[in-house]
């Protein structure tokens, strides 16, 4: 069964003609199901609706298809819950506009290509509809454009021309793209006598689609959701609007295909997670972004609180003061960006990202500093090393779990602001800048064992609060809606690769201290 969604009475003609197409293609059955945006949560329900387009609608519906229709401020788990429900061969729903990413119908659509299980296109339709029922697919040869050749070939096997895009390199450049065309349409399992094959050699992916584009007269444009990396994300922007919005508009769709055994693990645990663990509010979320964005970044009130801790922690290091060196923990301001960083790398937040690691970076460089003038000044004096600044260079594989739970311990009093008296207990435990002025105040004073061994407290202290604060607002509900997933993973990976390589030092330090 095919299931078309509407989500306004706006789309409905030019969707419900489109899907209609291809039920017939693929000899399936036609949902349609009406979800509409209101202040009451409903049910699918087969019952008469009182708009009265939903009702010529019906009346209208060939024998074939059906219809129902929802009404609430919940479609998106009411639609999830149905299609976990019936089988779903593929969902047509309206494609998202990206400059109104807020409204009820962008936020739907965009959620269902995102999360359902099923196949998905979703579909921006033109003006009007098409009379050419020429379909354009760009290949790539991965199972998302396999998939949108099958669906076009259905309803118009003889229509199809599978485009292929490849660098202009030699004289044989041309016949490769269409033995690679050959050999996709082969792996669809279709007739490849049937399907046109298209090769362009150019070497930007978008503009030879576009070229296509106004070079044929296509009525339908898909392009498989995975095969052309940020391509997907870019789709809509290349046809050009005088195509969409001419008297018979241009279609172009997306379409992704059911999501992989481990997809839909993740998430049936995502579903776990918010059964199990407390998901937090709008308004505790905005919240949240207000204080890290008022407080996660480099300027004077940053500086001079950096400075100062960076001073009182020198001087309780040289005086051997325990309590002084808290006091320092307590005034240092590093531990917001590194929160900060964990929630970017959460929601894909880039220009989040940049200013937190930039807060943290010169930071790092001001307290160094200090601790380095502090170390010299030491040891003009004649000062020698204490057991604090000892102590800091000697970590152990203790301090990276120690790391670790404070992030994950801080970006929760954060994100729910009745435990933010425990955040001064946070701070005391994950010790940001002492390490930093340990090794200054040790590389001043010659010892540059001990401020190796400090540094590497340091970036062990740094990598895993990120690391504790991302795993903490990941299973509080605050991800991403899909964007920055690319450098997101690179960093990720990084963090990870980071940890380990701390990891090898402080188990050696660990079983140093063991053996004495």
């Amino acid at each position: 069964m095919i299931l078309l969604v509407i989500r306004n009475e706006a789309e409905a003609d030019q969707m419900f003609a489109w899907a209609s197409r291809f039920a017939e293609g693929s000899h399936s059955l036609l949902e349609v199901l009406v979800a509409m945006d209101g202040p009451s949560r409903g049910e699918v329900s087969v019952i008469e609706p009182k708009e009265a387009w939903v009702q010529r609608m019906r009346e209208g519906l060939p024998e074939w298809a059906s219809l129902s229709w929802c009404r609430s401020n919940e479609r998106l788990s009411l639609l999830l819950e149905y299609l976990n429900k019936n089988e779903i061969e593929l969902l047509v729903v309206g494609k998202h506009d990206a400059k109104n990413r807020e409204n009820p119908d962008n936020l739907l659509s965009r959620s269902l290509f995102g999360e359902a299980t099923c196949p998905v296109l979703a579909l921006r339709t033109g003006e009007g509809i098409p009379d050419s029922l020429e379909v354009l697919v760009p290949c790539s040869g991965g199972r998302h454009s396999r998939r949108a050749l099958k669906l076009a070939y259905g309803f118009a096997a003889d229509r199809v021309t599978a485009l292929f895009i490849t660098v202009d390199a030699d004289e044989v450049s041309h016949l490769v793209g269409d033995l690679f065309l050959r050999k996709a349409i082969e792996k669809a399992e279709l007739n490849s006598e049937k399907i046109r094959r298209k090769v362009v050699l150019s070497g930007n992916v978008r503009e030879g689609i576009r070229q296509e584009v106004e070079e044929g007269n296509y009525g339908l444009v898909i392009v498989g959701a995975g095969g052309q990396g940020r391509l997907r994300r870019k789709l809509f922007g290349i046809v050009p609007d005088r195509f969409v919005k001419a008297e018979k508009g241009l279609a172009v769709g997306v379409l992704r295909t059911s999501k992989p055994a481990g997809h839909r693990f993740r998430e049936w645990l995502r579903a776990r997670i918010a059964l199990t663990v407390p998901q937090l509010k709008r308004e505790d979320r905005i919240a949240l972004m207000q204080e890290i964005e008022g407080k996660a970044h480099w300027n004077f009130d940053f500086a001079a609180l950096m400075v100062m801790a960076t001073l009182i922690a020198s001087l309780g290091l040289l005086a051997n003061s325990v309590a002084v060196v808290i006091g320092a923990m307590l005034v240092a301001p590093l531990m917001m960006p590194l929160i900060g960083s964990g929630l970017a790398l959460v929601q894909g937040n880039w220009p989040l990202w940049t200013r937190s690691i930039r807060a943290v970076a010169l930071g790092f460089l001001a307290a160094l500093f200090i601790g380095l003038v502090t170390g010299l000044l030491a040891r003009w004096t004649g000062m020698t090393m204490t057991s604090e600044l000892l102590a800091r260079g000697k970590p152990t594989l203790l301090d990276l779990g120690i790391a670790f739970v404070s992030g994950v311990a801080a970006s929760y009093c954060l994100a729910r602001p009745k435990l933010s008296g425990a955040l001064a207990g946070v701070a005391i435990a994950a010790a940001l800048v002492p390490p930093i002025a340990t090794v200054g105040i040790s590389a001043g004073l010659g010892q540059y064992s001990n401020a190796t061994g400090a540094a590497l407290l340091f970036g062990t202290n740094v990598v895993t609060v990120i690391l504790g604060a991302a795993v903490n607002f990941w299973f509080a509900g605050l991800r991403g809606h899909g964007v920055g997933g690319e450098w997101r993973r690179r960093i990720v990976i990084v963090l990870m690769l980071a940890c380990v390589g701390c990891a090898v030092p402080l188990t050696l330090y660990l079983l140093e201290s063991l053996k004495n």
